[in-house]
C-alpha cells in the first residue's frame, strides 16, 4: 500500500514539475495557460504546485496543448533537456511515435495486398460460377453480392487508411527538413 501511495506521489510531482517546465519554455503565465486550455488560473497553480490532481480530461487538454503524451507529461522528468527534446512533439513524432507510423504504414500496406489477394481469388473462382449461374443456389447468389460489397467497402476503407498514414508519413518528413 506505502508503495502505491509513494508512485502516485512522485507521478504527481512530475506532472507539477513538468507543467511548470513546459509553461514556462512557452512563455506562459498561469493565466494565459489557463485560457489557452479552458481553465482558471487557480487550477493551474494548484496543479503545479502539486496539491491537486487535474481530471483526466484536463490533462487530456494540457498533454494536446503542450504536443505531449499523457505518460510523458505525468510520469517522466522532463527537467533533463535531452529527455525533453526526445519526447516532445514540437519538432515532429517521437522516435516511439515515428516507430510506430511505419508499423503502421506497412500493416496497412500488407492489408492491401491482403484485399487485392482474395479478390484475385475470387475472380478466378468465380469465373467457374458465372458459367453455371443458373445452377447456383440462391443463398450462393445472394452471398456473391455482399462479398463485392464487403471488398468495395473495405478496399475504399483502406485506400483512406493508406493516405491518412501517408500524409502523416509525408508532414513528419517535412518536420525533419526544417
Amino acid at each position: 500500500m506505502e508503495t502505491v501511495k509513494q508512485d502516485k506521489q512522485i507521478s504527481s510531482n512530475y506532472l507539477a514539475v513538468n507543467l511548470r517546465l513546459l509553461r514556462k519554455r512557452r512563455k506562459l503565465s498561469q493565466e494565459e495557460l489557463a485560457l489557452q486550455i479552458g481553465l482558471n488560473r487557480g487550477n493551474i497553480a494548484s496543479y503545479e504546485n502539486g496539491s491537486a490532481e487535474p481530471k483526466i480530461s484536463n490533462l487530456l487538454r494540457m498533454a494536446e496543448f503542450f504536443e505531449i503524451s499523457l505518460i510523458d507529461l505525468a510520469q517522466r522528468d522532463l527537467t533533463e533537456e535531452a529527455t525533453l527534446k526526445s519526447l516532445t512533439r514540437i519538432h515532429g513524432l517521437c522516435p516511439q511515435e515515428r516507430v510506430k507510423l511505419e508499423g503502421l504504414f506497412q500493416g496497412a500496406l500488407d492489408f492491401d495486398q491482403f484485399l487485392k489477394g482474395i479478390y484475385t481469388c475470387y475472380s478466378y473462382k468465380s469465373k467457374d460460377l458465372e458459367k453455371n449461374s443458373d445452377d447456383l443456389p440462391q443463398v450462393a447468389k445472394f452471398l456473391r453480392s455482399h462479398f463485392e460489397q464487403l471488398h468495395a467497402a473495405a478496399l475504399k476503407l483502406s485506400e483512406q487508411h493508406l493516405q491518412l498514414l501517408r500524409m502523416c508519413h509525408t508532414k513528419e518528413e517535412k518536420k525533419e527538413d526544417l
